[in-house]
């Protein structure tokens, strides 16, 4: 039995556009990214991974944001109270300088309300160079009266603690009774913190306290407190509150987001041969919703899409189809029309070994799917097609002659 011509075109043409489609690279690589210390979040991550699948998005790469740096001031204060003992002040100071000016800036991030305590303490001693031979009758120096301001800091965020005697020179110990007497006799009031529902807020090292609804802090010393707020999925903030008001209410201002970096986000599709990254990113707590980002290859965001809820299957569905039909749009933009794209951040091989959630995708066989084998092969349909067009014409044209 003789094979038309006409089909052994087609049949070729098939075959080489199959197999030059399975050569070609994904042009969308999904990302998963999972913040530090949140929750894992099974219900999101199935629906986003379920969308990859339906739209040949697969694999899915987990991407775990790395942890904020600890802070230091619990460190500098252990080194710092050794020679404190040692009376080594000049190195003691240059550590709790350090310490100071960081629990400042973080409202205590990482002391509990005894250590702030010691903190100040042992800055007091250290600037005035109070060792076991200053006595409590001694004349007043600058440095003794600089270091006065720190024994005040002491008593207002512990106003309970004492000292020991046996434990500290007596100028200390003087300096700090009249210190702790002078907060004891300050006015007292209010402080009321309003935020996020999912943040929590510490005053002078205490214990983390919800602000859904808002937290007050009573009979509070007027003087100076910290106040350290953290959130999952947003940088923690803190400051120090000079309170000196009977009544003063505290918005916790707008924090930065953590999430993945574009550059990152890039070099994970350039590692995976794709264009485009595909960023699926829980924001925050339980009700904060999620964000979707197509970044390419450049590090560049070229859409996104905001999910108010991100348990709801359908609108995550969705913003993946749109995000990847806008990713085939951008590919087909000639190379002439783009800008020229920055230096990429990172290379592939700085980054850890890829978590992938689902195996790499299979080809849909025509017998099972014909649409979406159609679909995942138009572009060589497009090229066969033209293949059979010219055969026939050609065939036309010969008889034709004939």
């Amino acid at each position: 039995m003789r094979r038309s011509p006409y089909l052994l075109v087609l049949h070729v043409g098939l075959c080489l556009s199959s197999r030059a489609r399975a050569d070609e690279p994904p042009l969308v690589h999904p990302l998963y990214v999972h913040l530090p210390d949140a929750a894992e979040d099974d219900a999101f991550r199935r629906a986003f991974t379920d969308a990859a699948e339906r739209y040949k998005l697969r694999p899915v790469e987990v991407v775990d944001v790395p942890s904020l740096p600890p802070p230091r001031a619990p460190d500098l204060l252990k080194i710092a109270a050794i020679n404190v003992q040692k009376l080594a002040f000049a190195d003691a100071l240059r550590d709790l300088d350090a310490a100071v000016t960081e629990v400042a800036a973080t409202g205590g991030a990482g002391l509990s309300t005894d250590q702030l305590f010691d903190l100040y303490l042992y800055r007091a001693m250290a600037t005035a160079r109070a060792d076991w031979n200053a006595t409590a009758d001694a004349p007043a120096t600058e440095a003794r009266a600089r270091a006065y301001a720190d024994y005040l800091r002491a008593a207002t965020v512990a106003p309970a603690r004492t000292v020991n005697p046996k434990e500290l020179p007596p100028q200390v110990i003087a300096d700090f009774a009249r210190a702790a007497e002078e907060v004891r006799q300050r006015p007292r009031g209010t402080l009321a913190v309003r935020g996020s529902a999912d943040a929590q807020v510490a005053l002078d090292g205490g214990p983390l306290l919800p602000v859904a609804g808002g937290v007050t802090f009573r009979d509070l010393a007027y003087g100076e407190h910290l106040l350290h707020v953290e959130e999952i999925g947003f940088q923690p903030w803190g400051t120090a509150v000079t309170f000196n008001t009977p009544s003063l209410d505290l918005d916790i201002p707008p924090r930065t987001p953590l999430g993945l970096d574009d550059a990152v986000a890039a070099a994970h599709a350039r590692r995976m041969g794709a264009r485009f990254a595909l960023v699926a990113e829980p924001k925050g707590g339980p009700g904060s919703g999620a964000v979707l980002r197509l970044v390419d290859a450049s590090g560049t965001t070229r859409d996104s899409a905001t999910l108010s809820s991100h348990r709801e299957a359908g609108l995550i569905d969705a913003a993946v189809m749109r995000l990847d039909e806008q990713a085939r749009r951008l590919a087909q933009v000639p190379e002439s029309d783009k800008a020229a794209p920055p230096t990429p951040a990172l290379t592939a091989s700085e980054l850890s070994p890829a978590i992938l959630l689902t195996p790499p995708a299979t080809k849909t066989r025509f017998q099972d799917d014909p649409i979406a084998w159609a679909r995942d092969h138009w572009p060589l349909l497009t090229a066969a097609g033209t293949l059979v067009l010219s055969a026939v014409v050609l065939g036309v044209a010969v008889a034709s002659d004939r």
